[in-house]
């Protein structure tokens, strides 16, 4: 008779620090390779387009904008298909972290090379490339952060994961942040800005997808005996308005887009020099070195992260605290300045303390969404982890795209112009001015925005734990019933 195989909550292989740090480390280092890829494409495709291609900043932030509402849509129906899809190993997620990364840094790759289009037939190649790169790419991104809810069942073990894949999230924006460095030393190593651009391209980003081929290590830990029966699309998404966890969560990462809308090469390369005794460090190299100082602190926090919700009381906590001190640390630093050496370092010295508690707002955000797919399964019997990681994903790429037009409306409102760095013209007055407060206000204002909604999400530890406890009763009722069914 063939055994039936599920998913006991109650086994040793379900106690709280079943997942191996082997099995952790991979994953961590996929999630590393992935957001060097990502964070290469959100934080440096549109300054390759300006300051390389020459493309106005507000066609830019169009067309960025429009691709990534495209790519914010499709993530929904891309989490539904793999929710619904049934791969004969039985695995709902791992399928899809193989092969695609390939694929995935081959696009990422061409979308830093110029080709020496015209600007019409540049926007067309790159929202063409975009698309295929976006819809790849969902695949692999809705797999990757739904493993950390199939990775255990247990909320303080998942986050325990969330606080290891931060490490590597982190890791990647250290990576990214050698850029500045580099851009800044090209002419002491005689390589020019375009062709920088396309090591960046094949080094950070078809690389860092090769990396993520790691998660392929991670294995699936939640398995359900009698799965929910199939309904539409739109019943699924029922599912999530019921879910109020979840739909707070994302509306207050949308409302927070204006957090960095305006990259911060603009303002360290057009607005910040240092004089180091006969040293003149350029702002590229200044970027880089504020990047390291002001990440110090929070760098060591990460590993933390865990500790620091227990006493604190949840990972609510911990979001709520790190957005208070974002606001209150940016607005001193805004009133010292940053003109002379010692208002320098009084402004890394705040924000390396508020970064602190906000180095730990994506480890606290992914474990509540893990926390959200538990309570929807408690709710309403039905497990989305496709469809709830794509929403999330949605709203990211929604927060992007306005960004990117934001970024785009206010670079073409303050005159920006790329082509007169080329004929060794400055940018207009206002557009000096507005770097600063652009640079150090709006993330500060972006905090405020995500508390409004965010401090309505009411989910005591202890209903948390209700949730767990009922969950796993209810799984292994299912089991029982289905054995001796089988018998």
């Amino acid at each position: 008779m063939k055994k039936i195989k599920l998913w006991n909550p109650f086994s040793k292989e379900a106690e709280e620090g079943n997942v191996p740090n082997n099995e952790l480390l991979a994953y961590s280092a996929a999630l590393m390779g992935q957001n060097m890829t990502y964070a290469l494409i959100n934080q440096w495709l549109f300054y390759f387009c300006t300051n390389i291609l020459y493309i106005g900043p507000k066609k830019v932030g169009i067309f960025t904008g429009i691709v990534r509402i495209w790519d914010a849509i499709n993530d929904p129906v891309v989490g539904n298909y793999i929710d619904r899809k049934k791969h004969k190993s039985g695995q709902k997620l791992h399928p899809y972290l193989g092969k695609l990364p390939i694929v995935i840094g081959i696009l990422t790759a061409l979308m830093f090379i110029d080709f020496g289009f015209s600007e019409t037939v540049a926007v067309v190649f790159l929202v063409g490339v975009y698309i295929a790169w976006d819809l790849t790419y969902s695949f692999q991104d809705v797999a990757l952060w739904g493993m950390m809810a199939l990775i255990s069942p247990h909320s303080r073990e998942r986050s325990r994961v969330s606080q290891w894949l931060n490490i590597g999230i982190g890791a990647a924006y250290a990576v990214l942040s050698l850029v500045p460095l580099i851009i800044g030393a090209r002419e002491k190593m005689g390589i020019s800005e375009k062709m920088l651009f396309v090591i960046f391209g094949v080094v950070i980003g078809f690389g860092g997808e090769l990396l993520s081929i790691l998660a392929y290590r991670t294995k699936e830990r939640v398995e359900f005996v009698n799965p929910p029966k199939q309904q539409s699309f739109f019943k699924d998404l029922t599912v999530l308005w019921q879910n109020k966890i979840l739909l707070l969560l994302l509306l207050s990462q949308l409302v927070n887009f204006i957090d960095g809308a305006v990259p911060q090469i603009y303002f360290f390369k057009y607005c910040v020099t240092l004089k180091l005794g006969g040293t003149v460090l350029n702002g590229e190299t200044v970027q880089f070195y504020y990047g390291i100082l002001v990440s110090i602190l929070s760098a060591v926090s990460m590993f933390f992260a865990v500790k620091v919700s227990d006493k604190m009381g949840g990972m609510r906590n911990v979001i709520i605290l790190a957005q208070l001190m974002n606001i209150v640390c940016r607005l001193a630093a805004y009133f010292i300045g940053f003109n002379t050496i010692s208002q320098m370092i009084g402004v890394i010295c705040i924000i390396s303390i508020s970064s602190v508690p906000t180095n730990m707002i994506g480890i606290a955000e992914r474990s509540l969404i893990c926390d959200a797919i538990d309570y929807a399964e408690w709710k309403t019997g039905k497990r989305t982890e496709g469809i709830t990681n794509s929403m999330k994903n949605l709203t990211n790429k929604f927060k992007d795209a306005l960004k990117t037009l934001s970024a785009g409306l206010i670079l073409n409102m303050l005159h920006f112009d790329a082509k007169l760095d080329a004929e060794g013209l400055a940018q207009p007055e206002i557009f000096y001015k507005a770097q600063w407060p652009l640079f150090m206000l709006l993330p500060a204002l972006g905090s405020l925005l995500y508390l409004i909604p965010f401090l309505c999400i009411r989910y005591s530890k202890k209903q948390k734990a209700l949730v767990e406890k009922e969950l796993m009763e209810r799984h292994e009722k299912e089991l029982r019933e289905m054995e001796a069914k089988a018998e």
